[in-house]
């Protein structure tokens, strides 16, 4: 097998596939041989969004003969996790674009993307505006014990609250908001800064902002609800 380089856990995965078939040894047999359990061999070579230990893709390496290797890249071939997710948030309907384009198959499940948007969402505005809208574009085909399980896996949970509460106040669906009060109960609310990182001057000002729902799960940010709305009318006609 040449040298291939990867920088992202989906496409070195997809190489370990790639070998695993190339070899004729099933995924079966490759649990065996690694001694990593058979259920988790054919999620990690099978979900579109995997997140596998270092230790499981050595263990998976080794018997196949493969092992893994540091390179350097070009800077410029490199794309970032956070375009990633503008461009997946993109495919399922949210008003975020530029220039990252993705194929259909590439992009990981709806409660995957909306969970990694809630990561990226402390850190980028645009991002948190966009969600509310593709929460509500996707109503239809939510797992929402799966998007709850989810986020709770990536300790994101009183983020999802927010938001689902949040969309709801903006759409109007119940189910979401019956969702955001079955998890009110089970989070933590310190009040805390909703973007990070942030300036003095920023929590100066998000004392005045911050409207009442994200108060409610704890949050404080320097953005009104008008911010959130504005972009969820215009998408949402």
């Amino acid at each position: 097998m040449a040298p291939l380089t990867a920088t992202t856990a989906s496409e070195v995965l997809h190489a370990l596939e790639t070998a695993r078939a190339a070899r004729g040894v099933s995924k079966a047999e490759l649990a065996r041989r690694s001694h990593v359990r058979a259920q988790t061999v054919r999620r990690l070579l099978t979900d579109k969004s995997p997140n596998p230990t270092l230790t499981n893709v050595l263990d998976m390496l080794r018997p196949l003969g493969l092992g893994l290797g540091l390179v350097e890249v070009r800077k410029d071939s490199v794309r970032s996790h956070a375009d990633d997710v503008h461009a997946w948030l993109s495919f399922y309907g949210a008003p975020l674009y530029g220039s990252t384009t993705v194929a259909p198959q590439d992009v990981p499940r709806v409660e995957s993307v909306l969970v990694e948007g809630l990561k990226v969402s402390r850190e980028d505005a645009t991002v948190a505006r966009a969600l509310p809208l593709a929460f509500w574009k996707n109503r239809g085909r939510l797992a929402l014990k799966l998007l709850r399980d989810e986020a709770e896996r990536w300790n994101q949970s009183r983020t999802l609250g927010f938001f689902l509460d949040l969309t709801a106040q903006l759409s109007g669906e119940t189910a979401f908001k019956r969702e955001a009060a079955r998890l009110h109960s089970r989070v933590p609310l310190k009040t805390t800064q909703f973007f990070q990182p942030t300036t003095r001057r920023e929590r100066q000002l998000a004392e005045l902002k911050t409207p009442e729902v994200a108060r409610r799960w704890g949050f404080r940010m320097n953005m009104g609800l008008d911010s959130f709305a504005s972009m969820f009318e215009k998408g949402a006609r």
